[in-house]
């Protein structure tokens, strides 16, 4: 009997501590689960916070983009009332100077013969 009790104690003391160990390390384990959730909740926290900036560039970027637009929406406007007016002076300047050069040469030939100078008839216009 004292065999069996020696077993027996031997057997309870084994189990008592496997069952201490076993509390260590589930309490340990507990623990850095523990940490590891605080963890995690502390990025999520951080991310919420990033994503709200984030959010709030969007919004910022989007109100800047449509002023922008607005802006945009008025030059081009400008641009288009004021397009009549480039193209009459893109059609008719090539014309203009050409008219001006020849009264230009005209007075230079009048002034020519104002003083004194003499051109063969065949310089000289007549309409």
């Amino acid at each position: 009997m004292t065999m069996i009790k020696e077993d027996i104690e031997g057997d309870i003391a084994k189990c008592t501590k496997e069952e201490e160990e076993s509390i260590a390390s589930y309490d340990k384990l507990k623990a850095d689960t523990e940490a590891t959730i605080e963890n995690l909740g502390e990025q999520i926290s951080d991310l919420d916070g990033t994503k709200s900036d984030k959010e709030q560039q969007v919004e910022d970027n989007e109100g800047n983009r449509r002023t922008k637009l607005g802006e945009l929406n008025v030059v081009m406007k400008q641009i288009k009332d004021a397009e009549p007016g480039c193209d009459y002076f893109t059609i008719n300047y090539p014309v203009r100077t050409k008219n001006r050069q020849t009264e230009i040469d005209g007075l230079d030939k009048a002034k020519a013969i104002l003083q004194g100078g003499s051109f063969a008839s065949s310089f000289l216009q007549r309409h």
